[in-house]
Order: structure tokens, then C-alpha cells, then sequence
């Protein structure tokens, strides 16, 4: 089932919005906006511009980032940032896509007998107030098949995932694209638009961790399909806040150190190593919980695991990832089907971490 023939109006399949040459991908995360503005030639999708902000404010009072699982977003700065990021890359179109992240949604995997897509949509919809701590009327609630499978007893089931996003959270989107001068055409789950991105129908289960400012994403992917999700609020921000506070220097001044240095060199530097991996160990032990209830339920071993977000691009962690989870390291690749300008080479590595969710979700409109 695609997302959108069950949740409402902005899940809808957007098949019949009106088609411009170019598509916004936006991604909104716990402190930063992402833009990548994609067009299409000879039937291949093309990066035209690209543009991410960030606010400085949650270095100094985390409790104001963007958006968290325990903080609504903030509107009012959410939109300034949009707003401005706009002004500064000025895309050619005012269509828009955006992902929500799953830190903001309320999503399970339910097992049910193989059955029709209405008999399917029926028996989610019963089983949904189970699941979702809110009443039904207060979410948007979608469904998507993520696997299938044949019991011992020969019996055909299938693996839903459950997704319901609170409506004043899409209330709230709306206000802000509108406030930016975009028209929002669709929204999607983050996770579907980082499968979109990176991976083929033939990939072998990757387990992608998206190391955030406030909080960790982590979606199993398999057969190009986001199978399952986890999240822990911890992120870059840990990190830096225990650079300032062995150090005795700003926030601000961490940050720009854990940036220029990376966190796990040695010699002089070790000490930022010393300082930071317990932070990384405790979103280390959710990942590793993570791929065990997947493997678990699905029958299935990872394979990789794979570093996207601003923090990924920090010296020495994709290292320390690989060696404690002892799988190799997948590097994101969102470029591999959309062509780029080659003066954008140089920059290519950083840029496959930090905008793998602007460009899956723009992607989404040329389906």
C-alpha cells in the first residue's frame, strides 16, 4: 500500500497534484533544515540546488532545538529558518515534499494473516488503538506491508507497519511552508525517503543509524524497505556538552572542536575520544537493541550499518560503529541515481550523509 490512500489529505499519493519540472525536498530536523531541489532530464532526477541552516540556540538551551520526541516543533523558528533558507538558495519552484521525522510518529510492526489491501486497512484501523496512545481521530494513520512470510504451519502472513502521525503536528508543517512562501504537497516518514534514497530492492539488510543534534534515528532497511525503526534521544549535542564541561569552554567552542578535530584520534587528541565515547556507547546499546529484536522477528541478520546525519561526518565514528556492532560500514550513496554538477565532487562525501532525506523525499514526486 503507498502511503497516503488511508492517512488524509497530506499522505495522500500525490499523483494528481499538478507536475512542475523541479520538487523542494525538505527535511527538518532537532536543529538544522535541509534543501535539496531536484529536477529531471532525459528521466533522471537531477540535483538543481541544495541548501541546509542550522540554529546555534539548543548549544546553549537544548531545550530549544527545533524538535525532539518530547518537544513539539517550534513553529515560529521553524519556519524563520525555512524562510530564510529559502531566500538564500531561491528554488525555482514553490512545490514542495517534506519528511517527518519518526521521533514524531507513533509506529509499530504488526504480524496479521495475508489478506486484501481493504481487509488489511480494516483490520489495522481495529487493531490501531492498541498501539497509538492517542485517540484515532486526533492522527493521521497510514499502513504499509513491510514483509511477508510462510508460518510453520504453511499459513500466508504479512508484517504491517503501523504509522500514525499526530494532526497537530501536521498542522503544524502546514503553518510553516506556509509561512515560507512553499506549497507542501506531501509528507512522508523520514525512514521511507532514506530507503528511497540509498538502497535497491537487492540490498542486503543494512541497519542506518542518523546521528542527529538531539536524538538517533536507527531503520532497519531490507529490500529497499524501511522494515523496522528505533530512536534514543541522544545525539551530537551529548557530545559536544561533554567537551565543554571537561574542558570548562563553551558550548559554542566545543562544537567547533568536536567539528575541526573529529572525536577518535589519538595522541594529543585522544583525550576528546576519552571524553565522548560513553555518549556514543549508550546510543550504541539502542542500536544494538535495535538489530537484535529485528533479527529476532524477522528471521533475518543485518549485514551493514550505515552513518548518515551532520555527526557522521566526525572523524573516526564510522570506525567506532563498525568495530562495535562487528559490521562492515556501508557508506550512503544518495547520489548513485541523481546527477549533480561535478564541481560538486569535492564536497560529495559530506553531502551523501546530510542530505539523504531531502533527496529521498523530492525523489518521491517523480515517481
Amino acid at each position: 500500500m503507498r502511503l497516503g490512500q488511508f492517512a488524509g489529505d497530506f499522505f495522500r499519493d500525490i499523483g494528481n497534484f499538478f507536475r512542475a519540472g523541479a520538487v523542494v525536498g525538505v527535511d527538518i530536523g532537532t536543529s538544522s533544515v535541509k534543501l535539496a531541489e531536484l529536477g529531471k532530464k532525459k528521466d533522471e532526477p537531477v540535483l538543481l540546488n541544495y541548501g541546509m541552516l542550522e540554529s546555534k540556540e539548543y548549544l546553549v538551551h537544548p531545550n530549544r532545538a527545533i524538535q525532539t520526541s518530547s518537544l513539539k516543533i517550534s513553529e515560529r523558528e521553524t519556519a524563520a529558518l525555512l524562510t530564510s533558507l529559502v531566500k538564500e538558495v531561491k528554488p525555482k519552484t514553490k512545490i514542495a515534499l517534506a519528511a517527518i521525522p519518526s521521533y514524531a510518529a507513533f509506529m509499530t510492526v504488526i504480524d496479521m494473516p495475508f489478506i486484501s489491501k481493504e481487509e488489511t486497512a480494516n483490520a489495522v484501523r481495529f487493531q490501531a488503538p492498541q498501539y497509538v496512545p492517542l485517540p484515532l481521530e486526533e492522527v493521521a494513520l497510514d499502513w504499509i506491508k513491510v514483509d511477508e512470510y510462510e508460518t510453520p504451519a504453511r499459513e500466508h502472513y504479512q508484517r504491517i507497519m503501523l504509522i500514525a502521525i499526530p494532526e497537530v503536528t501536521i498542522r503544524a508543517y502546514k503553518t510553516i511552508f506556509r509561512i515560507a512562501g512553499l506549497n507542501l504537497a506531501a509528507l512522508e516518514i523520514d525512514g521511507l525517503a532514506i530507503a528511497r534514497a540509498l538502497f535497491r530492492k537487492t540490498d542486503a539488510p543494512t541497519l542506518v543509524v542518523d546521528l542527529g543534534a538531539e536524538a538517533t534515528d536507527m531503520f532497519v532497511v531490507a529490500k529497499g524497505m524501511m522494515q523496522y525503526t528505533g530512536q534514543t534521544d541522544y545525539g551530537g549535542i551529548y557530545l559536544t556538552q561533554a567537551i565543554a564541561r571537561s574542558l570548562g569552554i563553551t558550548s559554542m567552542r566545543a562544537e567547533a572542536l568536536k567539528r575541526r578535530r573529529g572525536l577518535l584520534r589519538g595522541g594529543a587528541e585522544s583525550e576528546l575520544s576519552t571524553l565522548t565515547l560513553p555518549y556514543l556507547d549508550v546510543i550504541l546499546q539502542e542500536v544494538s537493541h535495535v538489530r537484535d529484536v529485528y533479527e529476532r522477528r524477522f528471521g533475518t541478520k543485518v549485514e551493514g550499518v550505515m552513518l548518515i546525519g551532520a555527526a557522521a561526518n566526525l572523524a573516526g565514528v564510522e570506525r567506532y560503529f563498525s568495530k562495535e556492532t562487528g559490521l562492515p560500514s556501508v557508506a550512503p550513496s544518495p547520489f548513485r541515481a541523481v546527477r549533480y554538477d561535478l564541481t560538486l565532487e569535492p564536497f560529495i562525501g559530506e553531502l551523501s550523509r546530510e542530505l539523504p532525506v531531502a533527496l529521498g523525499i523530492a525523489e518521491r514526486y517523480f515517481e
